[in-house]
């Protein structure tokens, strides 16, 4: 019952926050829709502590990885609104957020709790917080391309309008980028280390994915620090890499959980 009026809360927080960011513009970010925001992270935090820890061990099913990934998009939006003018993202991860929690609440885990070891915790830990940067990274990417097509059509939209500064949002993607990539490669490496079935055949599809999403990610952050990558194939090579990461990460999830 805790468990789901706190999953509730969380949901009504996410949904007004993003209702009151549409109302505003990207040079007035609302702060209660910031708070708002908040509210629902701590929230959806506590419902995540909530699920996670059972009497048999740590529950790691779909539902549970995918509000963790949402929170910790949040999380990155959060922290990047105190630096840069981000807030207005809010309007797209919010409802994303508000949706993955009420997966979570309602759906009824194919698995049961496990024991892990500090090592393979740290492999988790990181891999979840690394899809999630690289997911706002491919969320950005998308916008920038919608952004990018009505800037040079001289077109007006109330969400263009909403949105950062195209200069801000480019930054903001390699700063997202290179964080992300740091902890993709803290979980390759802990994965080599402390995880046995690494290359058995049920996840060797998700190392190699893995592998190849790091080493787009890896030419596309040098191509921009020393080639000057940006615009178009900025994005084309960040939506490529989140595809593989993606493939790799839920792919897997569903095969194991529901299909096999």
């Amino acid at each position: 019952m805790i468990s789901l009026t706190v999953g509730l809360s969380a949901i009504f927080f996410y949904l007004l926050s993003a209702w009151t960011q549409k109302s505003a513009s990207s040079h007035q970010p609302s702060n209660s829709g910031y708070l708002f925001s908040l509210a629902a992270w701590v929230l959806q935090g506590f419902h995540l502590y909530l699920h996670f820890f059972t009497n048999v061990g740590l529950l790691l099913d779909l539902g549970a990885t995918l509000s963790l990934t949402a929170w910790a998009v949040i999380g990155v939006i959060l922290i990047s609104s105190l630096r840069k003018p981000v807030s207005s993202l809010l309007i797209f991860a919010a409802p994303v957020a508000a949706l993955a929690i009420a997966v979570d609440t309602f759906s009824e885990s194919a698995l049961e709790g496990r024991h892990f070891t500090p090592g393979i915790l740290l492999h988790i830990v990181t891999s979840i917080l690394s899809y999630a940067l690289f997911a706002v990274a491919a969320c950005q990417a998308v916008l920038l391309i919608y952004q990018n097509r009505h800037l040079k059509q001289h077109q007006s939209s109330r969400l263009v309008a909403s949105l950062p500064p195209l200069q801000t949002m480019e930054s903001l993607l390699f700063e997202v980028l290179a964080a992300g990539q740091v902890l993709l490669s803290i979980a390759l490496l802990t994965g080599l280390l402390f995880l046995d079935d690494l290359w058995a055949q049920h996840v060797v599809h998700k190392t190699i994915l893995s592998l190849v999403a790091w080493v787009i990610f890896s030419i596309l952050i040098i191509g921009h620090y020393r080639l000057g990558w940006r615009g178009r194939t900025a994005i084309r090579w960040t939506l490529w890499g989140f595809g593989n990461l993606a493939l790799a990460f839920f792919g897997t999830k569903l095969v194991l959980e529901f299909l096999i």
